[in-house]
């Protein structure tokens, strides 16, 4: 075996390797994961669905549902397998475009009346993957070679912001991937203009316009991101005058903006009319507590990407930078470079931080990927400038011990640590549950919300019982069924919003039941047990 066939087995051994462990870091978290967001439940109900999440969701009051109900709203049932049709007409009363939700439902219908939090984490594995692998082609053309690009990849897919966006069933991770690929495809872009005439290849054209389609289709913030990206590269072509290359470029987006709009027109109304739309246009002209989200939003991004310290990591590098540049073994050019390519990332995470309706991980974690792999490949060549004497081989594996070191105290997340997502704070209450349905096999539900959205985080744990009551908490209407009372004790989830002394009043009055024990605290209401 030569040289070459031997790095070329070493690489491939490597790639194994991490591969493998980052899975089964990935199947501990998930096993870690005892409860659901809203919006994860949201994203089954919206995938695999036939009923309308609206109409799905607006209960009647005083009525009895099995838990069949909220079983077949998150599963697929067996005649509506690879319906495509079912998330993508769901989504158009949502906020959101469908890609993502298209993806769950290929998924979902592969194991038709089955539902497990392991379909979306398993979907999110691949696309965690595949964004590692675009990572990895980006950071060749960073630091080149293939070790050292590979490694970071392997530090990055295990920080606590990429297990949490594992863990998170919704679109972010799918959009990590697509803002990455598209950032690496300008990139490849502009090098094939360095290296060839004034004109891109016909393939880069199309590959930039189905990244570009399918990123608006996956969450509209990728729109944010391509603006940036394409105000900077369409800037450079004209300063270099490379016309031909400017008007492909722009004729490719526009192009692929009218196949967007043509393939899903609810995006028009979604962007302009829909409520997230009339939230983010009403931040942008509002300057209070902006500079306070900033900084809330970064304290966010380094303790995710970087345990806290990313802000002392990008000051060291600047005055190592600046060090260099005295001893003229770095140019101004060189780091107005790093910049250029750092902008686009800098104003999407601005801007994202400026209209986002919350300060929460979730929508800056697109640039995550592009944001570490800048860093990471700026401490390698300021270290492969500061070693510019010893032979290149000593150097790279310094660096990768460097690496290696900084990223294990610095990035990895420790295995016995907890995630946001993982929603551990449910523990209590999946063990009363349990405990409370070796007795009783229904439980009331009370709710006081018109838009029907908060009971969603249940349907889960409505998966438990064999039926449920529902109660509309604004009403307050006579129980239909007295048998309810014929019970020693019952467990009540009276809802965020509820007035919980009417609640109690309500059950004495109609039910006789006196006795009031708080038994466990859910994401949008509190479970009570009654006798």
């Amino acid at each position: 075996m030569n040289r070459k066939s031997y790095k070329t087995f070493f690489l491939c051994l490597l790639t194994i390797c991490y591969t493998l462990i980052l899975c089964v870091v990935y199947i501990h978290f998930g096993h870690t994961k005892i409860g659901y967001d809203g919006d994860e439940v949201f994203s089954y109900m919206s995938s695999n669905s036939e009923v309308n999440y609206k109409e799905l969701t607006a209960l009647q009051d005083n009525s009895w549902y099995p838990s069949e109900y909220f079983h077949d709203a998150l599963s697929v049932k067996e005649g509506y397998r690879f319906h495509y049709e079912i998330p993508v007409r769901n989504q158009a009363t949502d906020v959101h475009p469908p890609f993502y939700y298209i993806l769950l439902h290929t998924i979902c219908s592969i194991f038709p009346g089955q539902f497990s939090m392991w379909y979306g984490i398993a979907l999110n594995i691949i696309l965690t993957l595949l964004s590692l692998f675009v990572l990895f082609l980006l950071l060749r053309l960073f630091i080149g070679g293939s070790f050292l690009p590979l490694t970071i990849c392997f530090i990055f897919g295990m920080t606590y912001g990429v297990i949490n966006n594992v863990l998170f069933i919704r679109m972010y991770v799918l959009l990590m991937l697509l803002v990455t690929l598209q950032y690496y495809l300008h990139l490849r872009m502009f090098l094939t203009l360095k290296l060839t005439s004034d004109k891109f290849k016909f393939e880069q054209l199309i590959l930039l316009a189905l990244v570009t389609i399918l990123g608006t289709l996956s969450q509209y913030y990728f729109l944010i991101f391509l603006f940036w990206l394409a105000a900077f590269f369409c800037l450079i072509l004209f300063i270099q005058k490379k016309w031909t290359a400017l008007f492909q470029y722009v004729l490719t987006i526009l192009i692929s903006g009218i196949c967007s709009v043509i393939m899903y027109p609810t995006m028009i109304k979604h962007i302009f009319s829909g409520y997230r739309g009339e939230e983010a246009a009403h931040k942008l002209v509002s300057i209070q507590g902006t500079f306070g989200d900033i900084r809330e939003m970064f304290s966010i991004m380094s303790r995710q990407l970087a345990n806290r310290h990313l802000g002392q990591i990008l000051v060291i590098m600047l005055f190592w930078a600046l060090l260099l540049l005295l001893l003229k073994k770095l140019t101004v050019k060189n780091i107005a470079y790093t910049l250029i390519l750092s902008l686009p990332a800098i104003l999407y995470f601005l801007t994202v931080t400026k209209i986002s309706p919350y300060v929460i991980d979730r929508y800056i974690t697109p640039v995550y990927g592009i944001i570490f792999g800048l860093t990471a490949a700026g401490v390698v060549m300021l270290t492969k400038i500061t070693l510019s004497n010893v032979r290149t081989v000593s150097i790279n594996y310094f660096i990768a011990a460097l690496i290696l070191c900084i990223g294990a105290f610095f990035s990895i997340h420790h295995m016995t640590g907890n995630v946001e997502q993982s929603r551990y704070w449910f523990s209590d209450r999946n063990q009363a549950i349990k405990e409370y349905t070796s007795e009783n096999n229904f439980c009331i539900y009370i709710s006081a919300d018109e838009y029907h959205w908060k009971i969603w985080s249940e349907f889960p744990s409505f998966l438990e019982y064999e039926k449920i009551y529902y109660i509309d908490g604004l009403l307050w209407n006579s129980v239909s069924d007295k048998t309810i009372s014929d019970y020693n004790k019952i467990l009540v989830y009276i809802e965020d919003g509820v007035d919980i002394e009417k609640a109690k009043s309500y059950i004495q009055r109609k039910l006789g039941y006196r006795t009031w024990e708080l038994l466990f605290e859910s994401a949008y209401a509190e479970g009570y047990i009654v006798s």
